[in-house]
């Protein structure tokens, strides 16, 4: 029922997604790259500097890449082209100064047939495992140890520095679920117990983006994004259904909970506006939500709400 509606009243990245994604049809894009939304986020792509990796505006990779993801646009399709070819985007990302943390899992999400993507992740996935799997939340040091922390810094807590390398990032969370169904059964379980780790309840003893590190003395920085969850995050909820290990937690199944009192008596979903943001700020926080619904009309929420509730479900 659901579905059905979707195709009678979607516009094209849902209709194109909804065919492709839950009815598993194989159509052509074409409707979807005739939208001006669309060709808004090629031209970003175009005109993308694969140097450029993190930052909120729309021009950093870690945005373009996913939103044209979102679009249902991946590498080697048509319409995802860039200036430059792809030895040449390998040479600059494989760069050994290159960030690699925060682009590799956006290439390789996006399809980049660029060798080195994927050993990079798993190597990355063993380090974290490596501290994950004893389940240890004691990741803060004594603060009376520091000395000459930065007043904007002294209300945040300081991580363990024989850790700092060990924890999980959210950009690790994007990695591991573009490569989970095509990594060794060893791997995968490393990554459920990854999952296991940040989805537990002992996890909220991190603040946001983790605290700071101390990288000499009396010099200090932020740590970067965390991993937390929370059961109104649709944008983590999505990311996070693809592992098992989330969807069989009691969070996941509390937040499913908690987004099914939305439904409507035709079977749809009608979430709060203001889950489904559409903002100037990095994907990776949820701020990106548009699927190209007209937001003029009343029917987008409803549409939009529906489709990401049928991918949460599964």
């Amino acid at each position: 029922m659901s579905v059905d509606w979707l195709l009678s009243n979607a516009a094209p990245v849902v209709r194109y997604r909804t065919l492709t994604e839950l009815a598993c049809c194989d159509v052509n894009i074409n409707e979807v790259l005739a939208l001006p939304q669309t060709q808004k986020r090629l031209a970003l792509l175009k005109n993308m500097d694969y140097t450029k990796t993190h930052g909120s505006p729309g021009l950093y990779l870690e945005n373009v890449l996913p939103m044209l993801n979102d679009f249902g646009l991946y590498y080697g399709m048509d319409g995802f082209s860039s200036p430059i070819g792809i030895e040449e985007i390998t040479a600059i990302v494989s760069a050994s100064d290159y960030d690699k943390l925060i682009a590799y899992p956006f290439l390789l999400r996006s399809k980049f047939p660029i060798c080195g993507l994927l050993d990079f992740t798993i190597e990355r996935i063993n380090t974290i495992h490596d501290f994950t799997r004893h389940m240890s939340f004691d990741i803060y040091d004594d603060t009376t140890k520091y000395k000459s922390v930065p007043e904007s810094f002294r209300d945040r807590p300081i991580i363990k520095p024989e850790i700092d390398d060990s924890l999980p990032m959210i950009y690790d969370i994007v990695a591991m679920a573009a490569v989970y169904d095509h990594v060794s059964a060893e791997t995968q379980a490393k990554i459920d117990n990854i999952i296991e780790y940040v989805t537990s309840p002992e996890y909220d003893i991190v603040v946001f983006m983790y605290g700071i590190i101390c990288i000499a003395p009396g010099k200090y920085k932020a740590k970067g994004w965390d991993c937390k969850v929370s059961n109104s995050n649709i944008h983590r909820l999505l990311l996070y259904s693809t592992f098992p290990a989330a969807r069989n937690s009691a969070w996941f199944q509390n937040a499913i909970d908690f987004f099914a009192q939305y439904k409507t008596a035709r079977g749809t979903y009608i979430f709060p506006k203001e889950y489904l943001p559409e903002a100037d700020s990095n994907w990776v926080l949820g701020a990106r939500m548009s699927l190209a619904e007209n937001r003029k009309k009343k029917s987008w929420l409803e549409i939009e709400s529906t489709f990401y509730m049928l991918k949460m479900l599964g």
